[in-house]
């Protein structure tokens, strides 16, 4: 899959669900979806696409302005998809940073700070998204 078939910021959620609808893929599916502090604006950061015996897991990365191909897998057989797509998930979980935590071990600050607003990486995928927006 060439990644230039992708826009040039991250996607809405209406886009890559109009990504999943169409007939280009299988499946597609958001690894990752950040929310705007104040409003109910979503972009999608990481998608896991299946297509003619491929899977792919691709992220948006904010440092390079750009999608990154960070899992890519072939399979034959068509049940084998779905375990595919369940490591391409994994692989880019591990890739934007996020951890499984129990809730003990979340310092109460720490989740007090990340429900006060949003998160350095989505404010830079906004700022992003809307200059790449505008530009196009």
């Amino acid at each position: 899959m060439a990644l230039d078939s992708l826009p040039a910021r991250p996607l809405t959620t209406a886009e890559g669900f109009a990504l999943h609808q169409s007939d280009r893929f299988r499946m597609v599916t958001p690894a990752s979806v950040s929310t705007e502090n104040g409003s109910d604006d979503k972009l999608v950061s990481a998608l896991v696409l299946v297509r003619d015996g491929r899977v792919f897991g691709v992220g948006y990365s904010v440092e390079d302005g750009g999608w990154e191909r960070v899992y890519h897998e072939t399979f034959e057989d068509p049940e084998v998809a779905m375990d595919l797509a369940e490591e391409a998930n994994e692989a880019l979980q591990e890739w934007i940073g996020h951890r499984e935590t129990e809730w003990q071990d979340v310092p109460e600050a720490e989740g007090v700070r990340a429900e006060a607003g949003e998160s350095e990486y989505a404010a830079r995928l906004f700022e992003q998204y809307r200059k790449a927006a505008d530009d196009e």
